[in-house]
């Protein structure tokens, strides 16, 4: 208990402060995305811009970098965010206070061992030296957006994610223009890796400035418990296996190339990979505050659960294939475009790609579902199973087809890791018609009905590439509304839900006692806001 430390909403008891609507998950889904699809669309801009002004090899060496910087989310993550919502979300004002301070000591903790441990990767491999400088520099990426991502966090625990989504997008357009000037002017590695780090400089500013002014997540107390790091680090234990894993099967394929191939081979495989990070940003922008309103309705409202998933599980397979369809019969050109003629040979992996990323973010979602209800112990046994089956395809499929081999086994991968997320929901979670099976293979037949025509047209006639990515897309859209709304009455104005009753609010000890008779307060949105 702290004196300086003040409760995320002071006038407001903590049964009240922990209510969550339908309403809110969708604001803040729709912050989100409308950020994530900005600030991925000048990521691809800036990526594009790089990739066309380096030279090939140090552009695999680039690629290489934020690769590895990317599976250091297995040290500097460790589950804890996903575990302590939890924590936020029910606990009383004080503790939610000294929680989210040590929260965010822990991740800084960890942000700095990430770096360290990069560079430790890169020099024991004997590495590329300018692989090596470029990883001291890019490095910082990690020691500064690890505690960035804390504060991520605090502002999910409340539904409170569009003051994240500005810094986000505003971050990326400051950091797509210093990659402008630094192409320009000094089209060499060093330089290019360095408006990364101001990304997340400019991105940790504003939310340190929302935080402390109350804006969003809890004000944190201004001194640090230790004390509740055993209990973090335990119940994240299992979680932040399963991630590890997770990661690694993400990345692997980028690392195994630039071990056992080539990097421009490396540099083929990361075209792709950017444009499954599209897909990637849909399902971030969908399971962040669903996440929090899952553990929020669990267990007091399994009808409510089983609504909130089926209803993401369709959207996000939507958004997905939406995603897929415009891209797979332009795909040749759109690399043309955008990368130069130099990577049209990664067209198809960039297919593949694109197909396991959807189906790796039905995965993640299935995983948020896990955790929300308590199965944390299935999802380390899952994601081994993916990756040892992406790590027994990669060597033998990388030796025949380098890239594209690679990015055939991280497909299978994800399908494995899929199936294996949702048969554990099923067998587990116990809720009826949980898995929206009929939207997720209606949508991708209708998928597969709209891109087969229009891939035949593009290769045949040759139309402008944009007219055939427009059409394909927005005749698709309109088909899978329609589909989506016939399998699960899904439409916005279902997902954003009434106003004033669609609310659940949750003791700050129901967790331990399970649901209480009495129906719980209801409490309207807007009201919440007020009350700040």
């Amino acid at each position: 208990m702290t004196t300086e430390a003040k409760p995320a909403v002071p006038d407001r008891p903590a049964e009240g402060r922990a209510a969550m609507s339908g309403r809110a998950a969708a604001n803040n889904t729709a912050a989100m995305l409308a950020s994530r699809i900005f600030a991925a669309v000048l990521g691809l801009l800036g990526t594009m811009l790089t990739a066309r002004m380096l030279p090939a090899v140090e552009w695999g060496y680039f690629s290489f970098v934020f690769g590895l910087l990317g599976m250091l989310a297995i040290v500097t993550d460790l589950g804890v965010g996903r575990a302590v919502i939890g924590k936020l979300v029910h606990g009383e004002p004080a503790e939610v206070a000294e929680i989210a301070t040590s929260f965010i000591v822990l991740r800084t903790a960890l942000g700095l061992l990430g770096y360290g441990v990069a560079l430790g990767y890169v020099v024991l491999l004997d590495c590329p030296p300018e692989v090596i400088a470029a990883t001291a520099v890019a490095g910082l990426v990690v020691v500064v957006a690890t505690p960035s991502n804390a504060l991520t966090v605090l502002f999910q625990s409340t539904m409170r994610l569009t003051l994240v989504a500005a810094a986000e997008a505003i971050a990326r357009a400051v950091q797509v223009g210093l990659t402008v000037i630094a192409v320009l002017w000094a089209p060499t590695l060093l330089i290019v890796v360095i408006p990364a780090v101001v990304y997340e400089l400019i991105a940790i500013a504003i939310k340190i400035v929302g935080v402390g002014r109350g804006l969003g997540g809890p004000i944190p107390a201004r001194h640090v418990e230790l004390r509740w790091w055993g209990g973090m680090l335990r119940e994240a234990l299992p979680l932040s296996i399963g991630l590890a894993l997770i990661i690694m099967l993400q990345k692997v394929g980028l690392l195994l190339l630039g071990h056992f191939d080539t990097f421009e081979s490396v540099g083929m495989f990361a075209v792709g990979m950017k444009f499954a990070d599209l897909v990637d940003t849909a399902a971030i922008a969908v399971v962040a505050p669903l996440t929090t309103l899952l553990i929020a309705v669990w267990p007091a409202d399994p009808a409510r659960f089983r609504r909130y998933f089926r209803q993401a599980g369709a959207a996000l397979t939507a958004l997905g294939l939406t995603a897929l369809v415009a891209f797979w019969p332009v795909a040749t050109q759109v690399i043309d475009l955008l990368f130069g003629a130099k990577f049209e040979s990664a067209a198809d992996a960039s297919r593949y790609q694109i197909i396991g990323g959807l189906l790796g973010a039905l995965a993640h979602l299935g995983l948020v579902a896990l955790m929300a209800a308590g199965r944390n112990y299935l999802i380390p046994w899952i994601a081994l199973l993916a990756l040892v089956v992406d790590l027994a395809l990669s060597w033998p499929l990388i030796a025949w087809q380098s890239f594209e081999g690679a990015a055939i086994a991280g497909l299978v991968a994800n399908v494995v890791l899929l199936v294996g997320v949702w048969v554990g929901l099923v067998a587990t979670v116990r809720i009826g018609r949980l898995l929206p099976v009929t939207s997720v293979v209606s949508v991708s037949v209708v998928a597969v009905a709209v891109i087969a025509p229009a891939t035949m047209i593009q290769q045949r006639w040759e139309p402008p590439w944009i007219i055939t990515c427009a059409v394909a897309g927005v005749l698709y859209l309109f088909l899978a509304g329609c589909v989506v709304r016939w399998t699960d009455g899904l439409t916005i104005r279902s997902v954003r839900g009434p106003k004033t009753d669609d609310t659940v609010a949750i003791r700050s000890d129901d967790h331990h006692r399970g649901p209480h008779p009495h129906p719980a307060r209801l409490l309207d949105t807007d009201d919440a806001d007020g009350a700040r």
